[in-house]
């Protein structure tokens, strides 16, 4: 998955779409590049915020790539607008209107058949789209996570109340029948009025409540809550990586701050001693901890729910040698980079999808830890978004 890949390459650089070529879509910000300079721009663009922080160019690896852009999308979230009779999928536009983006061909065909029998079904049991500026309707958004070859999916239906809620139960059998590969449904229930898109309140309509995915060396398990890479490809090569680097250093006793469902945990448990993950979501850590069990990993695992700082203070004395970090985009604290600087560990592997957020984090570790390698990651095809993965050893 090298940039050198001529095929993937070149599926890269030739790519389009009718939705960026007629003004209604920008999101795949690199199809405005020239064809032939779409990755070399984008890998250009990140290791110049690397390189002003110091990152040497030769301890950057080749940016990773999909196979193709067009339907590796695994994880996809639409707004829903327009009006019961004439129902729009897509995303918000800059006057608050949704514009209409179910055909992209970001997510894989079964996810675009999936959009077009929801919409179907909006008018069917009355789902009234939500209007953002008259603060009226029911239907805000739809959720819909997979696993690679959309064998196993979750659908969830973001709802302003409980009230469309039964006439979306009495939707199921016929998406069942159309959609079998949809082994969860749900709803997740958003009453305020913000552009914070889901809420804390999830209601499960099926029996199942959790899909397997493979993702490279380790099956992980999501539930409808869980956070997902949207590209399982790339993320599949990100913790094979891990696994690779983990290799090499040997780690023996593991902690991973925001651990999500385990993906780094499990990647790296093989050959470590022990693993302690962290993590603020409980439903998240009791899926890491299933996925340890399936594994035979559960006697060297353990995993906690909590805020990173607490849980990691309450930890005590204990020691690591190795801490993996995979932060949201804004990075990690102050606070919580004072504390992994004072368990002086010996490496720290660091995930990142913001180089600026990386690069300053990483120069706040100055004279602690030191950068030995970066990989990159084209974990959102087609954008200027990057994900990173750092080695930082503990400096002499």
């Amino acid at each position: 998955m090298a940039e050198g890949n001529d095929t993937r390459s070149e599926r890269y650089e030739l790519a389009t779409c009718p939705l960026y070529d007629s003004g209604t879509c920008r999101s795949c910000s690199l199809l405005g590049t020239p064809s032939g300079s779409r990755i070399g721009a984008k890998s250009k663009a990140v290791l110049d915020v690397l390189q002003e922080a110091g990152v040497q160019p030769q301890a950057v690896e080749p940016m990773l790539l999909p196979s193709t852009p067009w339907g590796s999308r695994a994880k996809v979230k639409m707004v829903v607008g327009g009006s019961l009779e004439d129902p729009l999928i897509g995303i918000v536009g800059p006057d608050l209107q949704c514009i209409e983006l179910a055909s992209c061909p970001l997510p894989p065909a079964p996810v675009q058949l999936l959009l077009e029998h929801v919409r179907r079904a909006i008018k069917d049991f009355s789902l009234v789209p939500y209007d953002i500026q008259a603060r009226r309707g029911e239907l805000k958004a739809l959720i819909v996570m997979s696993n690679a070859d959309c064998s196993k999916g979750i659908l969830r239906f973001v709802l302003r109340s409980t009230e469309a809620v039964p006439r979306i139960k009495k939707s199921l059998p016929g998406l069942a029948q159309a959609h079998p590969w949809i082994k969860v449904v749900s709803c997740n229930i958003q009453p305020l009025p913000a552009a914070i898109l889901e809420g804390e309140q999830e209601i499960l309509l099926t029996e199942n409540d959790q899909i397997e995915a493979q993702y490279g060396p380790v099956t992980l398990l999501f539930s409808p809550q869980s956070f997902m890479q949207v590209t399982p490809e790339v993320a599949g090569a990100l913790y094979a990586k891990a696994k690779q680097w983990g290799a090499e250093i040997k780690p023996r006793r593991l902690l991973d701050l925001f651990c999500g469902v385990g993906g780094f945990s499990l990647s790296l448990a093989p050959a470590c001693e022990s693993v302690t993950g962290i993590e603020l979501s409980t439903m998240a850590t009791e899926s890491a901890a299933l996925a340890a069990r399936r594994m035979g990993l559960a006697d060297k695992t353990r995993f906690i729910a909590g805020d990173a700082v607490s849980a990691l203070r309450g930890l005590g004395q204990a020691s690591f040698d190795t801490v993996v970090v995979n932060p949201p985009r804004r990075g990690l604290s102050p606070e919580l980079l004072k504390l992994v600087g004072e368990l002086n560990p010996s490496w720290v592997l660091y995930s990142s999808c913001s180089p600026q957020t990386f690069a300053r984090d990483v120069a706040a570790w100055q004279g602690k830890l030191e950068l030995v390698r970066v990989a990159l990651f084209d974990m959102f095809p087609l954008t200027e978004h990057c994900e990173l993965l750092g080695l930082l050893r503990r400096a002499a």
